[in-house]
C-alpha cells in the first residue's frame, strides 16, 4: 500500500513534465494572441500606397529551441530586400516601422503591443502554473 509519501514523492516526480506540457501549450497560446495583436495594430496603421503587406505576413510564431519555448518574430525574408538596388547591403524595413527612419517616422507595432498584452500573458503563465500545481 502506497504511503502519503510516496504518493507526494510520484506527484514531484510527474510535475516537471506535467509543467512543462501544460506550459508550452499556454506559451504558444500567448504568443499566437500576441502575434494577432501585432498584425491587427499594423492593420490601424496608415498604409503607403507602396506597401506590400509582407511586414502584417510576417508576424507569426515559430517554435524555439526549448520545448517551452515559442518566438514572436515579425519582418524577416518578407520584408528585407537591398538598402538601394544594386548596393548588396540588406535592409528589413520592419525595423523602420517599429523604429523609424530618415525617411519615415515610427509607426510602432511590435513593442507596444507586447507591452500592453504583457500583464495579461504573465498572468495567463501564471495561472497554468497554479493549474498543474493544483491538479
Amino acid at each position: 500500500m502506497a504511503s502519503d509519501q510516496d504518493d507526494f514523492d510520484a506527484w514531484l516526480q510527474a510535475l516537471p513534465d506535467k509543467l512543462e506540457a501544460h506550459l508550452s501549450d499556454v506559451v504558444r497560446e500567448q504568443a499566437e494572441q500576441l502575434s494577432d495583436a501585432q498584425r491587427r495594430a499594423l492593420q490601424s496603421l496608415e498604409q503607403s500606397p507602396d506597401e506590400t503587406g509582407h511586414l502584417e505576413e510576417s508576424c507569426t510564431v515559430v517554435r524555439g529551441n526549448e520545448p517551452t519555448e515559442w518566438v514572436v518574430v515579425a519582418g524577416g525574408d518578407l520584408t528585407t530586400g537591398e538598402v538601394r538596388e544594386g548596393s548588396g547591403v540588406p535592409y528589413d524595413y520592419s525595423e523602420a516601422f517599429e523604429f523609424g527612419s530618415s525617411h519615415q517616422p515610427a509607426r510602432p507595432f511590435f513593442w507596444p503591443t507586447y507591452r500592453a498584452r504583457k500583464d495579461d500573458i504573465n498572468e495567463a503563465l501564471q495561472n497554468a502554473v497554479n493549474e498543474v500545481i493544483n491538479d
